[in-house]
């Protein structure tokens, strides 16, 4: 077995999500920080990438069907310090929440945070042991249930849970202070807390674990772990960072990672988002991008932008159905500016361009840097121009970029 379908088999269990058309997967790999040329995707991991289309394979029709999660999950690892030797039980976390939430016990998310913290993970609506009455109430629930679990950082013959790379990268870990830093060797233990939830209601099963894990690691002087987007941060960086319930700053809880872009050659580069699992979305990926820092920049922007569009556009049916994205996307300034609704910087604005764009998604075959079973999903332009053989796709995400943003 190598060594990354080791990290597989020990992620799996520990991490659970929903990518799409999947009720249930694992966990992510750490993305590399900086796009290099000298790393390259076998060529047979892309087939579609092909002289007469740059908009997938066109056989495959159901590549251009981008499905949203009916369940998803996000989970979060605890680095604790000293030696734990169990995890608390769920009396001890309601009991815990009721403390630091005293002042606001009545409001009904403590109550809903309560009985997520006391409910057993549930199973598939789908489960052949579920009655009609059983199935319904989970296909309409939106909180499905909290796992916890206490694991060594490196289980004996397995490969650790943690990338040790990720925790040594500056970039990933660029919201702690040197001495949380160094303190990271001796952390040895993870407190695994993993919610499970359905995108409704402001994607409330995700905040309502964000608050549970704010508050466990306050108390235990955890640093915290996000397996999908690789970063650890303090405690402070992560109630800074949480979702808000207006949605409005998707871009704090999504990374953008560059890669090298062998579609297009070298020269190019590609821009991946990490974090969109959490919002049972698939996650998205512009290439065709030239090696321009103000390009990059707008392109992560358009990404935040779309990823803030997919997390609405993927709120979960109110007759329990998931959904499916439009085969065509229109992306407005106001997407991105909202993305980025709690930084103090704002997104430049534009003096006369038309400040949106029209795209399309295409799932894409799965390579070695993704998410581990997750799908990403190329950006191209609709499909009456990208399905055309004389579609060039770097010009026409430079076009986007400018009708968009502004920048050239």
């Amino acid at each position: 077995m190598t060594s990354r379908s080791r990290r597989v088999a020990v992620l799996a269990l520990v991490l659970a999500a929903c990518p799409a058309r999947r009720e249930e997967g694992s966990g992510a790999q750490t993305p590399q920080s900086q796009p290099t040329d000298d790393v390259k995707p076998p060529a047979a991991a892309d087939p579609s990438a092909t002289p007469t289309t740059d908009a997938g394979d066109e056989a495959d029709e159901s590549a251009h069907h981008v499905v949203f999660a009916d369940r998803t999950s996000q989970t979060y690892l605890l680095l604790l310090p000293g030696s734990p030797t169990a995890a608390p039980t769920r009396e001890a976390l309601a009991e815990l929440v009721k403390k630091k939430l005293a002042s606001a016990e009545d409001e009904p998310e403590v109550q809903l945070l309560l009985d997520l913290v006391a409910t057993e993970p549930r199973p598939l609506q789908g489960a052949p042991d579920l009655d009609v009455a059983e199935r319904n109430e989970i296909r309409h629930a939106d909180l499905l249930g909290l796992h916890v679990a206490l694991l060594p950082i490196a289980p004996p013959g397995e490969d650790p849970l943690v990338s040790p790379d990720a925790l040594l990268d500056p970039i990933a870990t660029r919201e702690l202070s040197e001495a949380d830093r160094a303190s990271i060797p001796a952390r040895r233990n993870v407190l695994v807390l993993r919610a499970h939830y359905r995108n409704r209601y402001g994607v409330r099963g995700l905040r309502l674990l964000q608050t549970l894990v704010r508050i466990v690691a306050a108390d235990r002087k955890a640093l915290i772990h996000d397996p999908d987007t690789g970063e650890t941060m303090d405690v402070t960086a992560f109630a800074r960072r949480r979702l808000q319930s207006s949605l409005g700053n998707v871009a704090d809880q999504v990374v953008v990672v560059p890669f090298p872009d062998p579609r297009h050659g070298k020269g190019f580069v590609r821009m991946s988002t990490r974090g969109m699992r959490r919002f049972g979305s698939v996650d998205l990926e512009l290439d065709g991008l030239p090696r321009d820092a103000a390009v990059l920049e707008a392109a992560t922007q358009l990404l935040q932008g779309l990823a803030y569009r997919m997390v609405r556009a993927g709120e979960y049916d109110r007759e329990g159905f998931a959904v499916e994205a439009d085969d065509e996307i229109e992306l407005t300034y106001a997407d991105v500016a909202q993305a980025y609704a709690s930084r103090t910087e704002r997104v430049a604005h534009c003096d006369g361009c038309p400040e949106r764009v029209r795209l399309h998604l295409v799932e894409r075959p799965a390579e070695p840097y993704d998410p581990i079973e997750h799908v990403v999903a190329r950006v191209v332009a609709p499909r009456l121009l990208s399905a055309s053989p004389a579609y060039d796709h770097p010009a026409w995400v430079r076009k986007a970029i400018v009708d968009l943003l502004g920048v050239r």
